[in-house]
């Protein structure tokens, strides 16, 4: 064998044999395990249990009265949600709701953010209003609204009669029950998009605007051209977190349609709490939680797919 090759073997046993951790290295060892078991704890007892215990009642006839499980019916409350005309129009609602809600508060977020993206007197009082149905009690401002939708002396429904409409139950009839749904949803959640734009603009060097400005190109040009391609990572991350919050939608249907008219604005959400607390079907509602989680999960990794094979952009 060559001198060579021998020190080549003598490298590799050496990367093979594990270095003896010294007392101190030990010590930092148990220190740094001793700071995260809080956390890690907490993840466990109220993340993880509840999950697999979830997903044990999806495969039981649990009672949540009793809180009984009597046997294991296997994969029967997943056969019955499938034939569940219920659960396929709550599934059919979240879809719609998802497909609506995101791209639209993204949107309207967007042009906030980029409509006072300029600095202007005032502007902090404009950003500050926009932003405070976010950070509201969705019980309250949902009161509100369905107040301001209802057909007996609402403020909505007065200014129709005043142009000779006639009165409309914008929570008690189809489509309009889902559609002020989604609509107070929208603007609930415009703010947060609006902040997490704005960040995301203000982080775009000046001077590419400015070259663009030298060859000519106006201020729509400019946007769609320069603005818009560079918070592609931020609308990524907006669009995951968004359908991810969607998904689990169920105060605002709760305060202000309670699912109905005819559970056309019932959600998934809704269904699971329909299921396990009125009805006490908790089989069912756990196999309903376990399908929505699920959900969550192709969605989001699809998402990310996606987002993954587009060409990172970097600030310089």
């Amino acid at each position: 064998m060559s001198d060579k090759a021998a020190v080549s073997v003598a490298v590799r046993a050496r990367r093979r044999t594990p270095t003896p951790m010294t007392a101190s290295q030990r010590r930092e060892g148990g220190a740094g395990y001793l700071l995260i078991a809080p956390t890690t704890i907490l993840l466990i007892v109220f993340y993880l249990f509840p999950l697999a215990q979830t997903v044990y009642y999806s495969f039981t006839n649990w009672n949540p009265a009793t809180g009984l499980a009597d046997s294991l019916v296997g994969l029967a409350n997943y056969a019955d949600l499938l034939r569940n005309p219920e659960f396929l129009r709550a599934t059919a609602n979240t879809a719609i709701y998802v497909a609506v809600v995101v791209p639209c508060t993204m949107a309207v977020g967007l042009f906030f953010a980029a409509l006072l993206a300029t600095p202007f007197r005032g502007r902090g009082i404009y950003r500050a209003l926009i932003f405070v149905p976010h950070i509201a009690p969705v019980v309250g401002t949902a009161l509100v609204f369905g107040y301001l939708l209802s057909p007996l002396g609402g403020v909505v429904n007065y200014v129709l009669s005043e142009l000779g409409i006639a009165p409309i139950g914008f929570l008690t009839t189809e489509p309009w029950a889902l559609l002020s749904v989604m609509v107070f949803s929208i603007w609930q959640g415009v703010g947060y998009s609006m902040i997490i734009y704005s960040a995301a603009l203000a982080n775009i060097p000046v001077s590419y605007h400015e070259a663009a400005k030298l060859d000519g190109a106006g201020p729509f040009r400019r946007f769609f051209s320069i603005s818009f391609p560079l918070i592609g990572p931020t609308t990524g991350f907006l669009a995951v977190t968004g359908v991810i919050s969607a998904l689990q939608v169920f105060t605002q249907v709760y305060v202000l349609t309670g699912g109905g008219p005819l559970q056309s604005t019932e959600t998934l959400l809704y269904f699971v709490y329909q299921q396990g607390f009125v009805f006490f079907d908790g089989g069912s509602a756990s196999a309903a939680a376990v399908l929505l989680l699920l959900c969550g999960i192709v969605v989001s990794v699809i998402q990310l797919r996606v987002l993954s094979r587009r060409d990172a952009v970097e600030l310089v």
